[in-house]
């Protein structure tokens, strides 16, 4: 396998750093502010640390923390001759080498307190400095090595991507809660099985990108739903029977994360192919592929007064400034700040609080890297995945909506707020059922549990009365391969309790009745001692099973 070694260092560096004692951090910014005209770029960094633009360079000024022992004191600036001229006559610094005429083209000097700039001549930046080389992941110790078994189908190998990502993310919980519900339909994740190193190396490609979730173990009901968007995304059936759509679905809902794999993981690039756009996968395929969870309700754009294919703009570049910074937002907004597509970089742009929405959301999913790259290299990948050169304009927009779709399902799981102003409304329910509904509700399961109950009413009873004597019930039940309705014959709707109809429903999809919890459409969850009159279930409803599994079921011990 071929390794990468290193790349070609640029002249400009990624990310410069100073450390300062925490009170003298505003006495500094308003001197860079008024000395070198410097723009503050991001202050919401955890430990305190603020991120600059000093002329052409990037610097994080981070408090001094006495304990770490010495601090970073040296920059390297580069500039223009009448800038280096302006800063020697500012008597608030002292220049080191004072033999230095004022046409030398560098020149240290010091500040107040006590940091050195070298100050010397911008050189021309040449094509090769920015050509993009999806050079490497220099916080791993190693590059990757992978191990690719002999003969692994599409099938399979999409199979173990999604689930290595579902695992990255929401943990070895959601692994043990996929072995309790499936035992036998993801053998990889056995220990001797010959794809196990596989998946695992997978999970350490995706943990390079993807952040943990800290909502696994806030809710019971959080891992049920994290479960039925993985299948609902798999439909592992189809998967099974050698289903090419199905597959492309799943390679167009992990396209942006792939990407990101492969300009940034060492190695990834050797073993698996750059990720295709959706609409280049349509063209192969000859059929439409579902539309992304990411793209918006028809009537979303009276919320911030966007259109959609805006919207798509908004979104591709809040995921690449979550991913690589706040300053990719400062040059874009430099370069391109009268481009009336990005106006919405502008705080007084109707579009803005969308944007710095989809930049906090988004932040919570993917892994800063900001320290890797130049702004150079990182807009030229931003561009190359949203203009379409032979066109001349913005690539398809769901093209832009497939490559946000991983990052954004996730935020919209986890951020209530993010689903209901700027996610997706589609119905999330099997579309083969659906001439099979007079009338039905439908929205998008599970991202969250108030908007997303699925309740059915059949309307060809004239009264929704309960009856005396056996009876039958339909349910909506998550399977493996997402949502199905099955009908259940119960004693009566007054003797048959909710305990002994979960019992009745586990017997037709093979999922203990435990890991089940049942809905009705006036008292949200039924309880299992009781009826289902008790309970309030009308006639002819259609109730909803959604799976459940307490903490202690899904904590690795």
């Amino acid at each position: 396998m071929t390794q990468f070694g290193g790349y070609d260092y640029c002249t400009e560096k990624a990310m410069q750093y100073l450390t300062l004692e925490p009170g003298k951090v505003p006495e500094a910014l308003k001197l860079y502010a008024e000395a070198f005209q410097a723009k503050l770029v991001d202050d919401s960094y955890e430990d305190q640390s603020v991120q600059l633009k000093i002329l052409n360079s990037y610097v994080l000024i981070t408090p001094w923390v006495s304990a770490r022992g010495s601090s970073d004191s040296f920059l390297e600036l580069p500039t223009d001759l009448n800038s280096i001229r302006r800063i020697r006559e500012d008597k608030r610094f002292v220049e080191i080498d004072r033999t230095s005429s004022t046409e030398n083209k560098r020149v240290m000097m010091k500040d107040p307190f006590g940091i050195t700039f070298l100050l010397r001549m911008e050189k021309k930046k040449m094509t090769r400095y920015v050509v993009d080389h999806g050079l490497l992941f220099r916080r791993a110790c190693n590059p990757i090595a992978f191990g690719f078994p002999q003969g692994i189908s599409p099938n399979d190998l999409c199979t173990i991507k999604l689930t290595a990502l579902f695992v990255t993310r929401y943990g070895m919980a959601f692994k043990k809660a996929l072995e309790k519900i499936a035992s036998t339909e993801f053998g990889f994740l056995n220990l001797n099985h010959i794809w196990r190193r596989l998946f695992f190396n997978f999970v350490g490609v995706y943990t390079s990108i993807v952040k943990p979730s800290e909502e696994v173990y806030r809710s019971c009901d959080f891992m049920g739903k994290a479960l039925e968007l993985f299948f609902h995304l798999l439909q592992l059936k189809n998967v099974k029977m050698g289903g090419s759509r199905t597959v492309m679905e799943v390679d167009a809902f992990t396209g942006g994360v792939d990407y990101f794999a492969y300009m940034d993981f060492v190695g990834y690039s050797d073993v698996m192919p750059r990720p295709q756009r959706r609409s280049v996968m349509i063209a192969q395929l000859g059929h439409t592929l579902r539309t992304p969870l990411s793209a918006p309700f028809p009537s979303w754009s009276t919320i911030f007064f966007v259109s959609p294919e805006v919207l798509g703009i908004i979104k591709l570049t809040a995921l690449f400034v979550a991913r690589y910074g706040k300053r990719i937002a400062c040059e874009l907004m430099e370069k391109e700040g009268r481009n009336p597509l990005f106006s919405f970089l502008d705080p007084s742009d109707c579009g803005f609080p969308c944007y710095n929405m989809a930049v906090k959301v988004y932040s919570k999913v993917l892994k800063n890297f900001e320290l890797v790259y130049t702004a150079d290299i990182v807009l030229q990948r931003y561009f190359q995945s949203l203009w379409d050169e032979e066109k001349d304009e913005p690539k398809d927009v769901d093209d832009l909506y497939s490559f946000v779709e991983c990052v954004d399902s996730f935020a919209q799981m986890e951020d209530e707020e993010f689903f209901h102003k700027m996610g997706s409304r589609q119905a999330y329910v099997n579309p083969l059922l659906r001439n099979s509904l007079i009338d039905h509700q439908a929205h998008v399961y599970p991202f969250h549990d108030q908007t997303s109950l699925v309740y059915f009413r059949d309307q060809t009873s004239p009264a929704n009365v309960q009856e005396e004597g056996p009876s039958s019930i339909k349910v909506c039940v998550p399977t493996l391969d997402g949502r199905v309705i099955i009908e259940i014959i119960v004693e009566s709707f007054f003797g048959e309790k909710v305990a002994s109809l979960k019992e009745k429903i586990v017997k037709v999809i093979q999922i203990p009745s435990k890991y089940l919890k049942l809905r009705g459409k006036s008292v949200g969850v039924l309880r299992d001692d009781k009826s289902l009159a008790d309970n309030n279930v009308e006639a002819r409803e259609i109730l909803t099973a959604t799976w459940r599994f307490s903490r202690w079921e899904v904590e690795i011990s």
